[in-house]
């Protein structure tokens, strides 16, 4: 009975409130730009700054996690806030956990970053156990609050009257407010959005006065939107604002309701962000899932409207750290155990190695090298052209793998590197590809080297195999062939089977007409950033996946660097391979403070001897 008696409470409150906002709604109708709205509400836009909020929810799972984001946030606001254009800039704030909110504070210090807690108790003191009051939040130095979020109102049974004396503690106990308010998606496919945000509306900010609404933003929250896979549109944003404004108005006046915020708090991405914020009535965002990757959070800060151009990417310069004068340098890959860098000098048939004091260590091989991977023991993997090869450097002994799937001469190995499950992915290269003919054709495969041996994962073939990394989760991957000048992302899945591995595919970039060349190897950051050499053009590039644009350019004084990788101590400087005939060095550039890289998968020796042992039967059955 209480359940019913409680829903019949419910449902007389939202047919009492649908019947108060039918009429804002009417009244406000109208203005033509197919968002209900009269330009009444627009008069305020231009002086409402925007506040992009990221709420962390329960992550990262641990505080060196914690402060890991926190330093890549930071270093990223201190770098739009270094740009000239800090008028232009929102309001920034995060909502981490309560066990990292100190450890926020400290972080953000010198930068006009906010942070806040995601909820507070609903007592100032006393006996409640496990409970967190707005005065110790204020205490540590937090501004924030976050009320009202639909989990909070779902998971934990929080209603208006709860949401609503939480408000009052907040305020009083010196917190500026992030006040939620959505409809599920049951009440939004009966057409009660107007309804239920004008009730939750009402409850919240009940015995308020003008002056207290100055230190509250609305977050409208479609929950239908949130963790769905579902997004609103623009418009759909739009239009649940502008009925958010109008209830505001009925309860504070115009003048009130123009200036308050109202961020939109659905699923938003890097990728939608630009056109939500062209809204009139959007002024914000509260971000959820992309507030946790610091580079798709920072795009999100740094929204590009009409009137507003994204900014120009930031310029570095590599210098030349080896006079290695490699043919075609490739493949370099950082081990973090044995502190040394290997690369490939593909055409002297060669492998190097290198510990950043003494002279390189070179050995030579009896093939083209096209590329080499780390076994956690210490050894390498070297691709060859026809076959794969355990190998130590410091002995020089070597055993045969796996032979290449293709038949030798027309197609050779390539790229290649180690998923985050330890699995070898390697391409070919088509060694005709510039021939124009039959030959030239598409016919290079992409495979993976796993427990079951060498199987096909890339359900189309290409002419050069490039660009293979993967994201720091592992279920993307990247790839390019080179010819095409195009580099996409897949989802990646390392337990699948055959081209169920590769699913998804998505153009990431284009390389633009201007420069010569085609992109070459890849590699990423712990943020997720690509980074992309291009062949031809002097220049590596850091891509943001999210939308292609380009975020750095690295200047090299040759024409053909061929690929990257992170290495050093705290994996913060970018290892450039290139090729003659200009170059052949290898180059290095410290990447900007807060980007660094992710140390290098290695192959178990385990898998590694158990595929020896299967090369060495099929040779003698052979």
């Amino acid at each position: 009975m209480p359940r019913a008696g409680a829903l019949f409470a419910l449902t007389v409150g939202v047919i009492a409130a649908c019947a108060s906002a039918s009429a804002i709604w009417t009244r406000n109708a109208g203005s033509g730009r197919g968002a209900k709205v009269s330009a009444v509400w627009y008069a305020g836009a231009s002086a409402r700054r925007p506040l992009i909020a990221g709420n962390w929810k329960l992550n990262p799972a641990t505080a060196p996690e914690a402060l890991a984001l926190l330093k890549l946030v930071v270093a990223n606001q201190r770098a739009l806030e270094s740009s000239g254009r800090t008028a232009e800039l929102p309001d920034v704030a995060i909502f981490p956990p309560f066990p990292f909110l100190q450890l926020a504070v400290d972080a953000v210090a010198g930068t006009g970053i906010k942070v806040g807690a995601q909820n507070v108790g609903l007592e100032g003191k006393g006996a409640f156990t496990g409970e967190v009051s707005a005065s110790m939040v204020r205490s540590l130095g937090c501004q924030l609050v976050l009320l009202g979020h639909s989990e909070r109102r779902l998971l934990y049974g929080e209603d208006d009257e709860m949401i609503r004396r939480k408000v009052r503690l907040a305020l009083d106990g010196g917190l500026d407010v992030v006040l939620c308010v959505g409809e599920t998606e049951a009440e939004y496919e009966m057409g009660l959005l107007p309804a239920v945000c004008a009730l939750q509306l009402k409850k919240a900010l009940h015995g308020l006065q003008p002056a207290d609404l100055e230190r509250i933003s609305i977050a409208y929250e479609p929950v239908w939107a949130i963790g769905t896979g579902r997004t609103a549109t623009p418009a759909q944003a739009q239009d649940a604002h502008a009925i958010i404004r109008s209830v505001i108005a009925e309860l504070f006046e115009h003048e009130p309701a123009r200036a308050v915020r109202i961020a939109y708090g659905g699923s938003v991405t890097p990728e939608s962000i630009d056109d939500l914020m062209r809204m009139p009535d959007v002024d914000g965002a509260l971000v959820g899932g992309a507030s946790l990757i610091a580079d798709k959070f920072s795009r999100i800060v740094e929204f590009a409207p009409p009137d507003r151009p994204r900014s120009a990417p930031r310029q570095l310069s590599a210098r030349e750290v080896v006079a290695c004068k490699n043919a075609l340098g490739e493949s370099p890959v950082w081990s973090a155990a044995q502190h040394r860098l290997f690369w490939a000098s593909a055409a002297d048939r060669e492998v190097w190695s290198w510990n950043l004091r003494d002279a390189p260590l070179v050995r030579k091989f009896d093939q083209i090298v096209g590329s080499v991977a780390l076994v956690d023991d210490g050894r390498l993997l070297v691709n060859l052209e026809d076959r794969t090869l355990a190998y130590s450097m410091e002995s020089g002994v070597a055993a045969e793998l796996e032979r290449a799937p293709e038949p030798h001469g027309l197609t050779r190995l390539n790229d290649a590197r180690v998923d985050r499950a330890g699995q070898l992915v390697v391409g070919a290269y088509n060694n005709f590809h510039r021939a124009g003919v039959t030959a030239g054709d598409d016919n290079a495969g992409l495979y993976r080297l796993g427990a079951s041996g060498l199987e096909e994962i890339l359900d189309y073939r290409f002419r050069v195999s490039n660009a293979i990394a993967f994201s720091p989760d592992g279920r993307t991957m990247y790839f390019c062939d080179s010819p095409t000048r195009k580099v996409f992302s897949f989802a990646y899945d390392p337990y699948a089977r055959g081209a169920a591995s590769l699913t998804g595919r998505r153009l990431v970039y284009t390389m633009p007409s201007a420069l010569a060349g085609s992109p070459d190897g890849a590699q990423v950051d712990a943020s997720g950033g690509l980074w992309l050499a291009l062949s031809g053009a002097g220049q590596v590039v850091r891509i943001d996946p999210a939308t292609g644009e380009t975020r750095i350019v690295v200047h090299l004084p040759v024409a053909s660097p061929t690929s990257v990788t992170f290495g050093g101590a705290e994996l913060d400087t970018l290892f450039v391979t290139t090729r003659g005939p200009d170059g052949g060095g290898l180059f290095s550039v410290q990447v900007p403070f807060g980007l660094r890289g992710l140390a290098e998968p290695t192959v178990p020796a385990a898998l590694v001897e158990r595929l020896l042992e299967s090369c060495a039967a099929a040779a003698v059955a052979a």
